[in-house]
């Protein structure tokens, strides 16, 4: 299933995304299946001078594409607000209250869940003609990304967000919806294949395993377990590696569990992933 996002940003941040003749930009797709679409520089969201950053694709694609940007603008020194990450969603008002929940309770529970703190704009301080409200969401890199997975299954299960996030409006370049670029089906499938097989008797819990070897489990870990714990937190699974010197028969390859929803296993996936290649890629460049 695809969903669309939308984020406000400055649009002196906007290079550390869009890059050299648009190469980051292009790398951040590439990667993670998902399409991003930045508005020009005189388009901005109404009353402020930020310019917007849609993306579309399945969750896990554009879960994995908040992760680089976020990572990418906190290396730039961009998009940190007292010294943390925040990252302003933009939400159709219409679709505000699958968010805010009965008396608040639903981006409560958000906020504890994630452990970020989660903040929506008033209702009354639209701006006339304006039809969203903007979520911000403050808070270590991992509780941001939580923040959004949640948010953004939420909006997922609401029948008119899609229609409505992709109306035209004073910001958007043609209204259009974007198409979806297909990149990283490869992934996609292999992880549903693997899913298949470890699907558990209730049908919505399931273990996915992936062999990694022993000289690069490092990555999967990181220092003091900092690695695996930031994404269990993120994804909302568990983890579980074999330990050392057990490995899977007939090979030096350590076997990592992952154990959760299906939509949470392939984001944990792809962030292991992530970490996986960007660990051969420093041994390559040392090499």
């Amino acid at each position: 299933m695809n969903i669309t996002l939308k984020f406000l940003l400055p649009d002196s941040a906007a290079g550390s995304i869009i890059g050299k003749g648009g190469a980051t930009v292009n790398e951040l797709q590439s990667q993670t299946g998902s399409r991003i679409q930045l508005s020009r520089a005189t388009e901005v969201f109404p009353g402020t001078k930020d310019r917007i950053v849609t993306v579309y694709g399945t969750a896990p694609s554009i879960l994995g594409a908040f992760h680089l940007m976020i990572s990418k603008l906190v290396r730039d020194g961009e998009g940190l607000v007292g010294g943390r990450p925040h990252v302003k969603l933009v939400i159709p008002n219409a679709s505000c209250g699958c968010i805010i929940g009965r008396g608040g309770a639903t981006i409560r529970n958000f906020a504890d869940d994630s452990q970020a703190e989660i903040k929506l704009s008033s209702q009354e301080h639209m701006l006339p003609g304006v039809n969203e409200r903007v979520l911000t969401i403050t808070g270590a890199n991992d509780r941001v990304l939580r923040a959004i997975a949640l948010v953004a299954t939420a909006l997922s299960q609401d029948g008119c967000y899609e229609e409505l996030i992709s109306r035209p409006s004073t910001y958007t370049i043609d209204g259009m919806p974007m198409p979806y670029s297909g990149i990283n089906n490869d992934f996609a499938a292999a992880v549903n294949h693997n899913v298949e097989h470890g699907r558990s008797q209730d049908g919505d819990v399931i273990s996915v395993a992936i062999d990694v070897p022993d000289e690069h489990i490092g990555a999967v870990l990181g220092k003091g377990g900092r690695t695996i714990s930031e994404i269990q937190i993120t994804s909302g699974i568990r983890i579980k590696v074999s330990e050392r010197g057990d490995y899977v028969e007939g090979t030096k390859n350590r076997r990592v569990t992952l154990t959760g929803a299906g939509d949470k296993v392939q984001m944990a996936r792809f962030l292991l992933e992530q970490k996986l290649c960007a660990s051969a890629s420093v041994e390559e460049s040392v090499l």
